[in-house]
């Protein structure tokens, strides 16, 4: 059984947890969670790394640019760190995941695809075969991404978006929920609608 401590107190992200057969020692949150140490924010690091230094975290938030911030502060401070991945997703053999990723209930990730660090792939989100997902960034509930496609780092691709197949996403784009991408993106921004286009603002 892993012990670990939650970097940011999501109520599925516990339950995710709980029902994975994991223990959590603390979790780090300006809240506080039943049943639960709240070891402070993230501005305690000094005060509570010692007590906690042993286990490993689990890095909770969905927004890119926060994961790889929290990555990098508690990676300063010689934390290590967990997969969190639910017993009812989907994960081929032949895939590989990173550090830090987590994969919630119904989550399928299928053959040959390589998942980055601090990647998280929502509810039945589904990412097809030979996809590449860069570090931090997140598949939201019931997306798809179709074979062969290449996503960058920092991205988050919204709930019920569709990537169509062979398809290359740039770092730090943000796909709209519903959207559908048809052709690559090759710069940075939000994008919206089917087919996808960037909003101009």
């Amino acid at each position: 059984m892993s012990e670990i401590v939650l970097v940011g107190g999501f109520q599925e992200i516990i339950e995710l947890a709980e029902d994975s057969g994991m223990t959590i020692k603390g979790i780090i949150d300006n809240y506080t969670f039943d049943g639960y140490e709240n070891l402070g924010t993230d501005d305690d690091i000094e005060q509570f790394r010692n007590k906690i230094i042993n286990y490993s975290l689990v890095i909770t938030p969905d927004l890119p640019q926060i994961k790889e911030k929290l990555h990098l502060l508690y990676r300063k401070y010689g934390f290590k760190f967990h997969n969190l991945i639910s017993k009812d997703a989907n994960i081929s053999k032949s895939a590989t995941l990173k550090e830090g990723a987590v994969v919630q209930i119904g989550g399928n990730i299928s053959s040959m695809v390589n998942i980055g660090q601090f990647v998280k792939i929502n509810t039945y989100a589904n990412v097809m075969h030979d996809s590449i997902i860069g570090d931090y960034s997140t598949v939201a509930p019931n997306a798809v991404i179709l074979g062969n496609v290449k996503i960058g780092m920092r991205c988050y691709i919204g709930a019920n978006a569709t990537i169509l197949p062979n398809l290359t996403i740039c770092d730090d784009v943000v796909v709209g929920a519903g959207c559908v991408v048809t052709k690559n993106i090759t710069e940075k921004g939000n994008y919206i609608g089917i087919p996808a286009r960037k909003i101009i603002r």
